[in-house]
Formats: C-alpha cells, structure tokens, sequence
C-alpha cells in the first residue's frame, strides 16, 4: 500500500501539538523544572513555616514548571521551523509505501526503509498517522493526503498489523 504526502510548516506545528500531551517526556520536564524552582525559592527564601506559604510556592513551582516547559516547546518549534526545508527531506513531497519488510519513505533528498521491529510505534494522533523511530523522531502521514476516511484507516490499520507482527504482539 502506497501514499503520496506534501508535509507543511503547519504539519510539523500541529504534529507537535496533537503529540507533546500524550508523551511522558513532557510531563517529567514540567516536574524537574517545578522542583528546580522549588528548590531555588526554598534556598533564597527559606522553608515556608505557614499553610499559605507552602501553597504559594507550591503554585509558584508548577506555574514555573508549565511556563518554562511552554517556553521550551515555544523555542524548540521556532528551531524546527527555521531549519526544515525540502532540500533536508523533512518538508515537501513525501511518498510511503508498507510492505511486510518495513515502511518504505522516498522524498526528493533521500530514501530510507525503517524495517518493523525498529519502529517502536505506530499510533494516530490527532489527523496523523505516526511512526515513531525513536524518542523524538517521527515519521509522520497526515491523514488528508488519504482520498477518504476509509483509506486512511486501511492504511493505518495495515500499518498496525505489520508492526504488531514485528513486535510478535497479537493483532487485535
């Protein structure tokens, strides 16, 4: 099975938001940020002694975590922007096929096989079908590039079944 994409700038910014909820990765950031900060306000100002006191560094902390994770995210997409381009293979005409063997990607400046067993995992989220690689590499097929519904849950579902077959997992 074979599908030809055209991934955008905005692909790239909605991608980041439909999967930045659903990783732990982002969850343990916010933590060690907010007990950075709370270990900060704590040597400049001391232990609070009052019920008050523990709450307002409490909330400063996690408000300081989500900010400064926020603020990452922010800068980290402004990176991801300014260095994507067709000539690196990341933006423009993309074209996938599944085969037993792995995900096939054929774009302008490259070609690659990424076989089953080395994908660790493949999801939907959000209008996109995800291959992740690894931690933060991802193949990404929005669904849009699909000439309806039903293809794209063909080509989602397929995808599943070759990878779950990789992993020796059970179809479900």
């Amino acid at each position: 099975m074979r599908v030809t994409t055209n991934i955008r700038k905005t692909d790239l910014i909605r991608f980041n938001v439909a999967i930045l909820p659903t990783l732990r990765s982002t969850y343990v950031t916010v933590l060690v940020i907010s007990l950075f900060i709370f270990g900060l306000i704590c040597w400049k100002n001391g232990i609070p002694q009052t019920q008050s006191g523990w709450i307002g560094i409490l909330l400063s902390s996690f408000g300081g975590g989500f900010f400064g994770m926020l603020f990452g995210v922010v800068f980290s997409m402004i990176s991801i922007l300014l260095m994507s381009s067709s000539k690196n293979g990341i933006l423009g005409q993309h074209e996938y096929s599944l085969s037993p063997e792995g995900l096939h990607e054929k774009t302008p400046a490259n070609e690659g096989l990424s076989r089953w067993s080395g994908i660790t995992k493949v999801r939907v989220a959000g209008p996109y079908l995800l291959f992740q690689i690894s931690g933060c590499l991802f193949h990404i097929v929005p669904a849009r590039s699909f000439r309806s519904d039903e293809s794209f849950n063909e080509f989602v579902s397929l995808s599943i079944e070759h990878w779950q077959k990789a992993q020796n997992r059970q179809v479900k």
